[in-house]
């Protein structure tokens, strides 16, 4: 075999086509060149396979990066793929930030000293679940704004932040030695606007050229000046293959997210075997792939306020690394020894296209020839056997009687000897990890409760005004005051808001919780929320100050032209069918975000700025309530906390933030995941864990603890029934 490969490498270079593997490692700190042909990326004119995983960076810390590298190499790969989020570096218009998670230059650098090559999707709309698909919410201010579209003040916005990214990513461009070898401008663009795509081609030939690597646009309209890419569970199955070849005969196949998928809050977790996604990736490389990255490879974590509307901390769990950073078993290692396989083969599967084979199967009675069994042939030496039925059965291949999984892919070498099986997982543990204590005994809280009046700056209206006018998606929280004459106290009172979707609202009346109501869709779009509340212990013709704490559970990542997304109050609001708005002498009072955030309680200097209770039980059940504690790391099992990560176990927590040593763990959640009963959205095809939390535990980086004394700082919004059941845990790899 290595005489047979020796041979075809041979053949390529009198044919004038190099196909000889190239990794980042080869060309390292040397300015080299990046193009196409009809079949790959080429790099110094050779042909390169790349295989790729998305890794985002600021869904996981600098800390991390190095190991979540390093596990991507080991693992086949040899191309990181990652967005860039304008609204974590640019949070305030004209102020850009390259700070922690927004470190982009040390992301490459971590990337190029693992010998990875960077695929950099600049969008700068991303969609990714994110916090309104990446945009600032500033946006949203700005006159005459129409996103993604042949908008001036879209377009004037857009550019300027693309042409500052590849300003500062210039010296990772591969002409500097670097290792960024593919860009990508928008994202995902379906509209109709051809003037808007003409615009962002035009930008790529023009302003851009001077990066001298391909750009691409993915899934959706592709200018002449950049490739399109397929974003699916089968590039395959679906057709694309076939579009692509005949559309673009002169551009290669690139697959840019072969979906993982991500979690909504409320459902059970979603999942998709190993066997379809190694089938998937299969019959990708098989059909003449050159290019395939698994969205995700490593989804991480929306810390702070990252998440897209509905959208659970954890992100894309399911993939190949899990969001904690240990190996997803077996899907880490059946794909790594694809991938590892493909890498070996990649001389002869670039040298051209395969030639695709009906094959006989057996129907029960006789050999059959039809459409879903068939064979890709890189010349004699490399065969994939590809099932796509949906059950086992056998096909003739070379006279020989081969049992197919149904949708499975087996690939032989010339002597028929067998490589890999998609679905063959049995000699790989599934049950690699267990979880231990790190922390012995319950913490230690204080508590100390939020109040709903403050002496924090407020803004006027006879009406309630929309959230993000007022605060720019710096804080998830505005507070809504007003005082209110009740006609009527019952126990059944009815409260109307006309709010948005994946929003919750808080109601207090004189400080006194009245009741919460919550939409946690992954959508977006206006609903009036309508609650029951029980008035009866206050009396009539009694004037009460009215409280409403919204809260916004993300914006959605589905961004397009006259389209904004909205938070809080955006219309009007009934209590008890009075109507509570229009009246110059009874305004409405907003109060940007919570008085412990203006105090940032939960960091070392923050802590001392109010008084806490270590009294800690009476903060039990009450809403809108601050607990914290300190802890240390002395029961780690493994020191590495990278590969055997440090959890916060949420149980005995309902809804809120966490932070550690003053940084946002992300929204936890302890709402119940319920099953569907049908198969789940898209490329999943099971889910698990039914009626338990969508989600218990959540990673803490390592980058965030300390050996002593770490400070631990929950504020739970609807009231925490158990602080004593929370915990500290370590998820060891087991060896």
């Amino acid at each position: 075999m290595y005489l047979l490969i020796f041979l075809y490498t041979c053949l390529s270079i009198f044919s004038g086509i190099c196909t000889s593997p190239i990794t980042y490692e080869h060309v390292r700190g040397t300015p080299y060149k990046v193009s196409y042909d009809n079949r790959a990326i080429t790099v110094n004119g050779a042909r390169t396979m790349l295989i790729a995983g998305a890794i985002h960076y600021p869904r996981s810390t600098p800390g991390m990066w190095p190991y979540i590298m390093k596990m991507a190499k080991n693992q086949g790969l040899n191309t990181v793929q990652t967005y860039v989020f304008w609204n974590i570096h640019e949070q305030k218009p004209g102020v850009l930030d390259f700070s922690g998670r927004a470190n982009l230059s040390k992301f490459l650098q971590d990337a190029a000293d693992a010998g990875l090559f960077v695929n950099l999707r600049i969008g700068p709309y991303v969609c990714a679940e994110w916090n309104y698909g990446g945009l600032p919410a500033w946006l949203n201010q700005i006159p005459n704004m129409s996103f993604r579209s042949h908008n001036q003040a879209w377009e004037t916005a857009m550019r300027k932040f693309v042409m500052n990214i590849v300003e500062y990513v210039n010296p990772y461009l591969a002409k500097n030695g670097g290792p960024i070898i593919l860009a990508q401008i928008e994202n995902e663009y379906n509209g109709d606007d051809q003037a808007y795509v003409d615009w962002c081609g035009s930008l790529v030939t023009n302003e851009l050229s001077f990066t001298q690597i391909p750009w691409i646009m993915c899934n959706g309209h592709t200018a002449n000046s950049t490739i399109e890419t397929c974003n699916s569970c089968n590039c395959l199955d679906d057709g694309w293959i076939d579009r692509h070849r005949h559309d673009y005969p002169d551009k290669p196949m690139l697959f840019t997210e072969n979906e993982g998928w991500f979690q909504p809050w409320g459902q059970a977790v979603a999942i998709r075997t190993t066997t379809d996604v190694a089938y998937s990736v299969a019959e990708w490389f098989a059909g003449g792939g050159s290019y395939h990255s698994y969205y995700m490879w490593h989804g991480g974590n929306n810390y702070g306020r990252t998440a897209g509307s509905g959208i659970t901390t954890m992100y894309a769990d399911d993939v190949l690394l899990h969001a904690d950073g240990t190996p997803n078993e077996p899907k880490y290692t059946q794909l790594s020894r694809l991938q590892h396989l493909i890498a070996d083969y990649s001389q002869i599967l670039l040298r051209d296209y395969s030639t695709r084979t009906p094959l006989p199967y057996w129907d029960g009675t006789k050999w059959s020839t039809g459409t879903q069994q068939f064979v890709y042939s890189y010349a004699s030496a490399l065969h994939f056997v590809c099932n796509q039925f949906d059950n086992t059965l056998g096909v003739l291949f070379r006279n020989q009687n081969i049992s197919m999984t149904g949708r499975s892919v087996r690939i032989f070498d010339g002597n028929l000897n067998l490589l890999w099986d998609s679905a063959n997982t049995s000699n790989i543990s599934s049950d690699n990890t267990e979880i231990f204590p790190v922390v012995i005994g319950p913490l230690q809280w204080r508590t100390w409760s939020e109040p709903t009046e403050s002496n924090l700056p407020v803004l006027t209206s006879p009406n309630p005004i929309e959230q993000l006018k007022i605060t720019n998606d710096e804080t998830i929280y505005l507070w809504y005051r007003r005082n209110v004459t009740l006609t009527q106290a019952q126990a059944h009172a009815i409260i109307q808001v006309e709010t948005r979707r994946s929003n919750a609202l808080l109601f207090f009346l004189n400080g006194e919780y009245l009741g919460e109501y919550d939409d946690h869709d992954h959508s977006k779009g206006g609903l009036t929320a309508t609650i029951a509340v029980d008035l009866s212990t206050f009396k009539p013709n009694h004037q009460y100050l009215f409280e409403i704490l919204s809260i916004s559970l993300g914006l959605d990542n589905g961004v397009e032209e006259n389209n904004f997304e909205y938070k809080g109050i955006v219309g009007n609001i009934w209590l008890d069918g009075q109507l509570l708005a229009n009246d110059q002498n009874n305004l409405w009072e907003h109060q940007k975000g919570l008085v412990g955030e203006y105090f940032q309680i939960y960091t070392e200097s923050g802590s001392s700025k109010v008084d806490w209770n270590t009294q800690w039980t009476k903060g039990i059940n009450k809403p809108i309530t601050w607990f914290q504690a300190r802890f240390d790391l002395d029961h780690l099992v493994r020191e590495d906390t990278n590969a055997n990560p440090v959890l916060l176990d949420a149980q005995g927590l309902n809804r809120g933030h966490a932070f550690i040593n003053g940084n946002d763990l992300g929204l936890y959640w302890l709402i119940q995941g319920f099953c569907q009963d049908k198969t789940p959205c898209c490329c999943q095809q099971a889910q698990i864990n039914c009626m338990e939390p969508t989600q218990r535990y959540y990673h803490i980086p390592s980058d965030w603890l300390m050996p002593k004394n770490n400070l631990i700082t929950i504020f739970d919004d609807l009231g925490a029934p158990s602080p004593g059941s929370v915990g500290l845990v370590q998820r060891v790899v087991l060896t």
